[in-house]
This record gives structure tokens, C-alpha cells and sequence, in this order.
């Protein structure tokens, strides 16, 4: 089985790529019933953040 992405892990809970982005991010203004959903999605399918992404991310031009 290939990795998981936050596009599985959005689909599989209902929810956009923005939400499991907070969630993962632990941003506030997230339902704790949706936090719930996405955690649990995030637990089935054994989504890890890919560090490679987050660098690229987070770096400034």
C-alpha cells in the first residue's frame, strides 16, 4: 500500500485538506467532533506528515 496523503485522510473524514491541515497543526477554531474525525482518519490510515514538504513549506524567499 502507497502512503497516505492529507488528500486520504481528508477524503476518508469528510473534510477539506485545510481542516486536517489544522488539525495536524493543531490551529484553533476546529470542532472537537471534526477533530475527532480526522484524527481517526489519520490513525487508519498511518498518515505521517512528509518532513521533506514541511521544510519546503516553511522556507522564505
Amino acid at each position: 500500500m502507497s502512503k497516505a496523503t492529507i488528500f486520504d485522510v481528508a477524503d476518508m473524514a469528510g473534510v477539506s485538506i485545510k481542516t486536517v491541515s489544522r488539525v495536524v497543526n493543531s490551529e484553533p477554531n476546529v470542532r472537537s467532533s471534526t477533530k475527532e474525525k480526522v484524527d481517526r482518519a489519520i490513525a487508519r490510515l498511518n498518515y505521517r506528515p512528509d518532513p521533506a514538504a514541511r521544510r519546503l513549506a516553511s522556507q522564505r524567499t
